[in-house]
């Protein structure tokens, strides 16, 4: 069966949130997204809209097996991996600009929303966080 996770990206969520760049600053970043399940495999469609960029889409596909999480992003290089343990679905993968991604979702009481945390990483050293809400869009 589905998670709770699965459960929530289902159908339309949209995130919310501030991208801080060490040494420069912070600016806004929205996303919108459609979700699916096709054949057990969590299908995100996403439109992310960050200040200062133009739009762009991305396509997440991620499979859980027991707690275990592999899967593709498009603007990843190389596979996605991680676990989902309880309401935390935890990922790591390389950015396709290079720097190593690790992101926490973690799914809030009453399953309506999600607070996003990612952390950008060079050599070892944070470069960039986000933080983000996500909420289901009825």
């Amino acid at each position: 069966g589905q998670s709770a996770l699965e459960r929530f990206f289902i159908g339309r969520t949209e995130g919310a949130g501030t991208v801080r760049v060490i040494m420069s600053g912070s600016h806004d970043v929205r996303d919108e997204t459609r979700g699916r399940i096709e054949r057990g495999t969590l299908i995100l469609e996403q439109i992310v809209r960050e200040e200062g960029k133009p739009a762009r889409n991305r396509t997440w596909r991620i499979t859980r097996t027991g707690i275990r999480i592999t899967g593709t992003i498009t603007d990843a290089r190389g596979p996605v991996t991680g676990e989902e343990t309880g309401n935390v679905l935890h990922l790591r993968y390389r950015s396709v600009e290079g720097p190593s991604v690790e992101q926490w979702i973690t799914l809030q009481p009453g399953g309506r929303s999600a607070h996003n945390r990612m952390v950008f990483r060079r050599f070892g050293m944070t470069v960039a966080t986000v933080e983000e809400t996500i909420r289901r869009v009825e």
